[in-house]
């Protein structure tokens, strides 16, 4: 696997990596703007928008774009996170013109005013659903508590009056200011010529027009606090914790990952043994996750409202425990189980292509699979040491609960 890139006159980057041995590419483009770029009256455009390029065009309305999509017979889809939108196919490499010119109309949307109201019902309904479901509105409010007043606090989905008061103007003017040539970045990976792929670029993209359309903020600042919420409808107590952790374009970042798979993965790790075996709770997990300026490192609990406080105290034991030293056999595996993960995600396009998204979208150096494999087998208990050192994970959190409990005994 090998990078490489071309900027076309109007600013859109081209990256490139050739897997040769396939017979597939995985395309698309990356839009650097998510729910951390929205004004707060905005809140949820991003995701809006995403929705909106799937609805038509000068060439297609939303059936002939859905049929000629089917006719490539290409996995298709889009999503949208705090850092940015990305659009992308997964097709033969012999149908890749077709699916760029595709992908290059959707980056074009008219956001048809027919259309609008009616996926403005269904992202209402979208954040409905989430939140009634505590297990996924936690993180959000988390990250919100965690960095309260930055922009990067921001709900993705947005809320129900945020998303409801967004017209088709403001909308199309975020369209403009956003998704300039200059902000966005075309992504393919796989098997396909270059100079071919460059051409189909140029032919489709070539006259767009650049404009100035960078992030402009600040980094946001790590804010402790605890909040307990009682949701009478939910049984179990979700609890949720973060501490700070480096941005995701720091090497500490794979000691980041590969600490909290030792601590909380699914199976054997410290909080497996010490909570789920022991019957004390149905999820308990740890996670980190790097963002372009900033990081969390986070633990998720789901318990009996009768066991939080003793899984709490279990927790932060374990937590504190690591201080005393890395058992390293257990890291070995943890390591074994990244490094596998990794090879087996590298060799699905669309995987692939989310890797590159993810590193693109926080300015992180792009590695091919066998450079981010030595990073992994880099990481030791010396080396968990020190990181632990640079962000103990024993400091003052930010701490989320919902569910029946209407305080918190820990």
């Amino acid at each position: 696997m090998s990078f490489s890139t071309h900027t076309l006159d109007n600013g859109l980057h081209l990256v490139f990596e050739e897997i040769p041995r396939i017979r597939s590419a995985a395309v698309g483009f990356l839009a650097n703007t998510g729910s951390r770029d929205e004004p707060k009256n905005l809140a949820g455009v991003s995701h809006f928008l995403e929705h909106m390029c799937f609805k038509g065009s000068e060439k297609r309305d939303w059936r002939k774009l859905s049929l000629d999509v089917d006719d490539l017979g290409a996995m298709w889809n889009a999503y949208t996170w705090w850092e940015g939108t990305a659009y992308f196919h997964w097709v033969q490499s012999d149908r890749l013109h077709e699916s760029i010119e595709i992908l290059a109309d959707m980056m074009r949307s008219t956001i048809p005013h027919e259309e609008f109201d009616t996926e403005k019902k269904v992202i209402l309904e979208e954040i409905a659903m989430y939140n009634d479901r505590p297990d996924s509105i936690i993180f959000d409010e988390l990250i919100q508590s965690a960095f309260d007043g930055h922009p990067l606090g921001q709900s993705i989905l947005g809320t129900y009056e945020s998303v409801s008061e967004i017209t088709r103007d403001e909308m199309a003017g975020y369209f403009e200011r956003r998704y300039a040539p200059n902000n966005l970045t075309f992504i393919v990976t796989g098997r396909f010529d270059k100079d071919e792929v460059i051409d189909s670029v140029q032919a489709a993209c070539g006259e767009w027009f650049s404009h100035a359309s960078e992030r402009d903020q600040d980094s946001p600042t790590f804010t402790p606090g605890s909040r307990v919420t009682r949701k009478d409808v939910v049984a179990r107590e979700h609890i949720a914790f973060a501490v700070p952790a480096p941005p995701a374009n720091n090497e500490s970042s794979v000691t980041a990952d590969l600490l909290a798979a030792y601590l909380g993965a699914a199976t054997n790790s410290r909080l497996f043994w010490s909570v789920i075996q022991k019957g004390l709770a149905d999820e308990a997990s740890a996670d980190y996750y790097g963002f372009s300026d900033s990081g969390l490192f986070y633990v998720y609990l789901s318990v009996d409202p009768t066991n939080a406080g003793q899984v709490m105290a279990i927790v932060r034991d374990e937590l504190s425990g690591l201080a005393n030293g890395i058992d390293s056999g257990a890291l070995e595996r943890a390591k074994t189980k990244a490094a596998t993960s990794l090879v087996c995600s590298g060799q699905n396009g669309l995987h692939r292509f989310s890797q590159i998204v993810g590193d693109l979208s926080t300015n992180t150096p792009l590695k091919s699979i066998d450079d981010q494999l030595a990073e992994i087998d880099g990481v030791t208990p010396d080396g968990i040491a020190d990181y632990l050192k640079a962000y103990p994970v024993t400091a003052n959190p930010a701490l989320i609960a919902l569910g029946p409990m209407e305080k918190a005994s820990w």
